[in-house]
C-alpha cells in the first residue's frame, strides 16, 4: 500500500465471486475504518439498510483482534458506484489491479464487518477483505440479507424490511409486508411512523410495535378473510386504516398511553385483529367505514381496561391474543 498525498493506493487482484466483479487486497484497520460506512436504516427517513451498531460487539471483537495469534475472515465491502469519485482501480495485469482511494472519504460500504470495523479505527492491524465492484444499492442490500439474515443480532423485522425493498411487486408478492409497511408509512394512519423496522430512529420511543408483528397479523387476517379475493389492496389498506383509526379514538387515552396499556402490544394487536375478523364476517365486506368502526367499538369502552394489570393482565402470546379477541367478541355479541 503506498501513500501519494491524499490518495491510497492498495495492491490487489479482480476476479469474479459467483456472478460479480470483486476486488481482493490487505489494508490496516485504520485505513478501511476511515474510508468505509455502515449504511444504518433511519426508521424516520425510509433510507438505509442496515442494523444500528452494537458497541459492546465491537469492543469485544477489537480485544479480540489486537492479540497476538487472532486473525478473522476478509471483510466484505461494496465500491459504491455513485461514489466512484473516491475510488478507482486500475489493473495492472490480467488478475493484478491496484485500488486508489482517497483518503479519508467514505465509499466503500460495510457489506458485512461494521461489528468488526466499528471500534477499530485507531488500530493499524493488518485485514483481509473483499469489495464488490459498482454493485447498486439494491444488489447491495441482497447481498447483505443473504450474508446476514440468519445473524444474530439481525432482527426479523429488518429481514422484513429488506424483503420488501427487494421483492419487485410488494403488493402482489407478499400483500401484508405491502399492508404493514402501509400502515407504518400513511400518514392517516394511527400507527404512521410508529412500527419498529430494526434500524435507529430518534422517534424510536414512539414506536409502538414491530413490523414482524404487525405482518404477521395482517398474514393472518388476509388468510381467515379471503378479503383479496374480493377487494383490491387499495381498498384494504383504506379498511385497515378506517378500522385502527376507529380503535385508536375509542381507546384514545390507552392508544396515547401505550406503555402502560396492553392495546399496541402483542396480544392487543393480534387480539384486536382478529376481532376484525370477526367483524367483516358477521358485518360484510361492503368496505366497512372509521364511523361504523367507531359505532361498533364505543360499547366496548367502559367494558376494557387495557392496563397491564387490567382485564387482560394474565393474558400472553398467542394464547392470550386468543382470549382477547374471544372476550371482546362476547361483549360486542359477535
Amino acid at each position: 500500500m503506498k501513500n501519494k498525498s491524499s490518495v491510497y493506493d492498495i495492491s490487489g487482484i479482480t476476479g469474479r465471486c459467483g456472478s460479480h466483479s470483486v476486488f481482493l487486497g490487505f489494508a490496516p484497520a485504520n485505513l478501511l475504518h476511515s474510508v468505509s460506512f455502515a449504511d444504518v436504516l433511519d426508521e424516520d427517513t425510509g433510507f438505509g439498510y442496515q442494523r444500528p451498531c452494537n458497541r459492546a460487539h465491537s469492543l469485544d471483537f477489537k480485544r479480540y483482534i489486537c492479540q497476538s495469534g487472532a486473525s478473522t475472515i476478509p471483510l466484505t465491502f461494496n465500491l459504491r458506484q455513485e461514489l466512484q469519485r473516491n475510488w478507482k482501480i486500475k489493473k495492472t495485469s490480467s488478475t493484478s489491479a491496484l485500488l486508489s482511494l482517497r483518503v479519508g472519504v467514505p465509499c466503500l460500504a460495510q457489506v458485512d464487518c461494521q461489528h468488526r470495523l466499528s471500534e477499530i479505527g485507531d488500530t493499524d492491524v493488518p485485514l483481509a477483505f473483499m469489495a464488490f465492484i459498482g454493485l447498486d444499492l439494491r444488489g447491495e442490500m441482497a447481498m447483505f440479507t443473504v450474508i446476514n439474515s440468519k445473524a444474530k443480532g439481525l432482527s426479523n423485522s429488518l429481514t422484513d424490511f429488506h424483503t420488501s425493498n427487494l421483492l419487485e411487486d410488494l403488493a402482489t408478492e407478499a400483500p401484508n409486508l405491502f399492508l404493514a409497511k402501509r400502515l407504518n408509512d400513511d400518514a392517516q394512519s394511527p400507527w404512521f411512523r410508529r412500527i419498529r423496522y430494526g434500524g435507529h430512529s430518534t422517534s424510536g420511543l414512539k414506536r409502538r410495535t414491530s413490523l414482524r408483528m404487525m405482518q404477521h397479523a395482517i398474514q393472518h387476517f388476509l388468510v381467515q378473510t379471503k378479503c383479496l379475493e374480493r377487494m383490491d389492496i387499495e381498498k384494504v389498506a383504506k379498511m385497515l386504516i378506517a378500522y385502527w383509526r376507529a380503535v385508536a379514538k375509542v381507546f384514545e387515552t390507552e392508544w396515547l398511553n401505550h406503555r402502560t396499556h396492553l392495546i399496541t402490544k402483542g396480544v392487543g394487536l393480534y387480539g384486536l385483529m382478529q376481532l376484525l375478523v370477526t367483524i367483516l364476517t358477521a358485518h360484510g365486506y361492503e368496505e366497512p367505514t372509521e364511523e361504523f368502526f367507531i359505532r361498533l367499538l364505543s360499547s366496548l369502552k367502559p367494558l376494557v381496561d387495557w392496563r397491564t394489570n387490567g382485564t387482560f393482565r394474565s393474558a400472553g402470546g398467542h394464547k392470550g391474543a386468543s382470549e382477547v379477541h374471544s372476550a371482546l367478541k362476547g361483549l360486542l355479541g359477535l
